[in-house]
């Protein structure tokens, strides 16, 4: 067993440990104050204990049209399936049915995503495969469970037949398709992403979130064609979020559809040749930077070739040779060794810091509701007046906080901004004598690209770069907010009742306004992993580089160069050539400056939002600390209004047990996730 899997068994453990103090607290609800949410706690601790332990490593698959994403998909988690048929004129064929749409043709029409749910699920499916959709403005709805290929099409496919769909949703748009799988060879969440760019809004949001949520990449070419120009963008972007991300996400290159490709070209199977050619590709356009982007290349896999080895097997012929051949057991070793590097820790501390969170709050309703019966009879008026008046006290400084905090932060991005003043003049230097050594032909702006993007990411995290000093400033914001919460709450104070307790960033929920919460990784590990501060937008440097002003003014600046001298006599037209040439090099040069200007304010817009991220934890680590104020108040109002306090001693008595073991189980999983939070490759250690 991997050190990985042991935690993982511990954490296993210890979520059924705490599933059964939930339900043994529904033993003592009727003692607590909040007795409507216990049945909701429990179905997400079930969630967690079956669905998040199931997933260890979130991958996206990225790759143009029909390069076989879907199918690779199927083919990884064991999802496909091997049927031969005899067409109608007597030639034997075979057909594929995997758990995602797919087809020579372009299939996915939104993005996808196959989720394993593993064992002892809670989602009350019974079958292999469970089709989920979310219909335009997030409504979510479970279409079915094992359906026909042409049903899961036509949710999810683009020439999918919508008739095929249940009758009330034909006419309704599709933002994305869910699968979630009982069975899979892997605890991995697959994302199936049409690409960098999509038409439809919606789309775009979720395959953005999808590259932030993303441990690493596999870009999926297709062994029938090589890469070609057209994936210049998609590769840059790809190139990009690397570069600036902190954890520096790995990106797994593989050469799909071999089985396609086996005709004899110059002495080598025709792959053969795609793959040598893709491999120089990538070496020419995106080498150096130590090679960590390409790592080792292409690897060529076929998943088609080993589910035929599946069926020969399971025929009585041998599929050994075969299924060596599809190299599809080594993609999923890389996968595994990704786990096993970091990624799978983080995960766990995900499910681990949530599950303590939620435990922790139950078992804070329940201290303060034993801690309420305990006190003595003839301390209750003292107690109700000094609650009243921190009540009273908390409900006046909140609003002096939050407006102090924000000044503050404001104050910590001007001083992590001040580098900006200095970004024109590097770019420049960098840039413009390479700029001036072509005519910015494709290939040409891929290079100029390419350098910025380094370029940039040197200077961002540099010792004295935006991203390192916003984390300084981060971190000083995070600490004086704490500061400010042990003088308000009374942390530093012998309270007698309701205890404050320190702000724990480490988990929060979903907030209404649609803000991404503060993450497992805590506030500043959220900063630099989720949002990046390596980059001034979610993408990092992708924005500075491709998705604005280069795409759609740099390359048909290029572009019409280049047409303009394929067409024209050189003999009469070589002064207005250059002419062309040296305006747009000029644009070029011109256009860094403006996007300078655009990534500070950019730079700026997502500190501020990192930072409210902060004040927002801040003021709802008040407010629920109001919450406990007011419970407790209203209860020691009961106990002065009661006859008598056999109640309390009866309350005491059910109480203490359920109380000692919430702490203790809080206390267990803290440490688990110190653990974890100190292991090689969770970026805490």
């Amino acid at each position: 067993m991997t050190p990985v899997e042991e935690v993982r068994d511990e954490l296993k453990h210890l979520l059924g440990r705490c599933e059964r103090w939930l339900r043994a607290e529904e033993g003592v609800r009727d003692l607590l104050p909040d007795r409507e949410g216990l049945a909701g706690d429990i179905a997400r601790l079930e969630a967690l204990r079956t669905r998040a332990l199931s997933t260890m490593l979130n991958v996206a698959l990225l790759g143009r049209q029909s390069s076989g994403k879907s199918f690779l998909i199927s083919g990884v988690q064991g999802g496909l399936e091997y049927v031969p048929i005899t067409d109608e004129d007597g030639m034997p064929s075979a057909e594929y049915l995997g758990v995602l749409p797919s087809s020579a043709r372009p299939t996915t029409a939104c993005p996808s995503t196959v989720i394993p749910v593993g064992e002892g699920r809670s989602d009350g499916f019974e079958g292999r495969a469970l089709l989920r959709v979310r219909f335009a403005g997030g409504e979510v709805e479970e279409i079915g469970v094992d359906l026909p290929p042409a049903v899961v099409g036509a949710y999810g496919a683009a020439d999918g037949d919508v008739t095929n769909r249940m009758r009330e949703h034909i006419n309704r748009r599709v933002e994305a398709i869910e699968v979630l799988l009982s069975e899979c060879r892997l605890p991995v969440k697959l994302f199936d992403l049409p690409g960098s760019e999509s038409p439809i809004e919606e789309h775009e949001f979720i395959m953005r979130e999808a590259w932030g949520e993303a441990d690493c990449f596999v870009y999926v070419s297709h062994a029938t064609s090589a890469l070609t120009s057209n994936e210049l963008q998609l590769i840059r972007d790809l190139y990009a979020h690397h570069m600036h991300g902190n954890a520096a996400k790995r990106v797994l290159w593989v050469l799909t559809g071999i089985d396609l490709a086996t005709q004899r070209e110059q002495g080598r199977a025709a792959w053969k040749s795609v793959l040598a050619t893709n491999n120089e590709y990538l070496s020419t356009h995106f080498g150096g930077e130590g090679g960590r982007f390409i790592g080792e290349g292409f690897l060529p896999v076929s998943a088609a070739w080993e589910v035929e080895a599946d069926y020969k097997d399971a025929h009585g012929e041998d599929g050994g040779s075969l299924r060596r051949l599809s190299g599809m057991e080594t993609l999923r070793d890389r996968l595994r060794e990704l786990m096993e590097s970091g990624a799978g820790n983080v995960h766990l501390l995900k499910v681990a810091d949530e599950a303590r969170w939620l435990v922790r709050r139950r078992q804070r309703d329940v201290a303060d509701t034993l801690d309420t019966h305990q006190v003595a009879v003839g301390d209750l008026e003292a107690q109700r007046d000094g609650l009243r008046d921190r009540v009273e006290g908390a409900e006046r400084s909140l609003e002096g906080i939050r407006t102090e905090l924000d000044r503050e932060m404001q104050r910590r991005i001007r001083a992590a901004q001040k580098p900006f003043g200095e970004l024109a003049d590097e770019l420049h230097r960098q840039l413009d004598p390479l700029i001036d050594e072509g005519n910015l032909s494709a290939e040409h702006v891929n290079e100029i690209d390419v350098r910025q993007v380094q370029v940039f990411s040197r200077w961002m995290t540099a010792p004295e770069g935006p991203a390192t000093l916003w984390e300084i400033e981060l971190r000083s914001l995070d600490g004086n907010a704490r500061r400010l919460l042990r003088a308000d709450l009374g942390l530093e104070t012998d309270a007698h009742l309701v205890t404050p307790e320190p702000l724990d960033t480490s988990h929060f929920p979903m907030r209404t306004d649609g803000r991404r919460p503060l993450t497992v990784y805590g506030l500043v590990q959220t900063v630099a992993n989720t949002v990046s501060v390596a980059g001034p937008i979610a993408g990092g440097a992708v924005w500075l580089t491709t998705s604005l002003s280069l795409a759609t003014i740099a390359v048909p600046a290029g572009a019409a160069v280049v047409a303009a001298i394929a067409i024209a006599k050189v003999t009469d037209l070589v002064k207005d050539r250059e002419s062309k040439v040296h305006k747009a090099r000029q644009e070029r040069k011109d256009m860094i400056d403006e996007q300078v200007k655009q990534a500070r304010v950019a730079f700026e817009d997502v500190a501020r939002s990192q930072g409210r991220l902060l004040v927002d934890a801040v003021e709802s680590h008040h407010v629920r600390h109001q919450a406990r104020l007011r419970s407790t108040l209203a209860q020691i109002m009961e106990r002065i209004n009661a006859d008598d306090t056999a109640r309390s001693r009866a309350v005491i008595d059910r109480l203490a047990p359920v109380n000692e073991d919430g702490r203790n189980l809080v206390t267990a999983l803290q440490d688990l996730s110190d653990g974890l939070r100190t292991a090689p490759g969770t970026g805490r250690s």
